[in-house]
């Protein structure tokens, strides 16, 4: 992801709809997809793991690992609004020591990033032009367990992705959204030394969970 789109991103992300989801995770908890994907997780293993949350939003992925004694999560979000409302939700809670909450793009800050077990993309594949560049660094800081979610791949999706183009054209914000190959993404992966354990479906996003093969 370059300067630019990050800002663009920035830009579409903004505090308003970061208080807004709020509201809505705690009324409703989790969206279905990020549902589907923390029920893969083997939740008698989280206690002591640890969790890094790539594009983590308002943190629901995080939430669930705190709740469940993970040893600490680490947010890393290019929306400074969404990393202020996880922020104040963690201290709130009590779980400031062990969260940490990060501006950035993660291709960019990977060598500053040590290693997680658990290492989550919720809807964040399909904000980057280059998901290679992502997925490599995805797996380079997963010690474990690599989960993600991101958009169906057909004709209505297509046309979704035309719309919004056409409306961050307008709205002259150089953020863009894309589709990637669900097979080419999951063969890159398991070059990188995974083994997918569940590739599922909650409409309209798969919902992938990957192990890292040990040596």
């Amino acid at each position: 992801m370059d300067c630019q789109h990050c800002c663009g991103a920035d830009q579409l992300f903004d505090l308003k709809g970061a208080r807004k989801e709020m509201k809505k995770y705690q009324k409703k908890g989790p969206g279905k997809s990020t549902n589907k994907l923390l029920e893969k997780f083997n939740k008698t293993d989280i206690p002591g793991k640890s969790l890094l949350d790539i594009g983590g939003g308002i943190g629901a992925i995080q939430w669930y690992f705190q709740e469940h004694q993970a040893s600490k999560t680490t947010d890393i979000d290019a929306s400074r609004g969404y990393l202020e409302v996880a922020s104040q939700f963690a201290k709130k809670n009590g779980w400031g020591k062990k969260g940490n909450f990060i501006f950035g793009d993660i291709t960019n800050l990977k060598e500053k990033i040590i290693p997680h077990d658990y290492v989550t993309l919720d809807k964040v594949v399909c904000c980057y032009p280059d998901y290679q560049s992502l997925l490599t660094t995805a797996t380079e800081l997963c010690k474990d367990t690599l989960g993600l979610t991101f958009p169906l791949r057909n004709p209505i999706s297509r046309i979704l992705i035309l719309l919004s183009r056409i409306y961050f054209y307008f709205r002259k914000n150089p953020f863009r959204t894309y589709i990637h190959s669900p097979e080419n993404m999951s063969a890159f992966i398991q070059t990188k030394g995974f083994k997918p354990v569940y590739q599922g479906i909650s409409f309209p996003w798969h919902v992938q969970v990957y192990k890292k093969i040990k040596e």
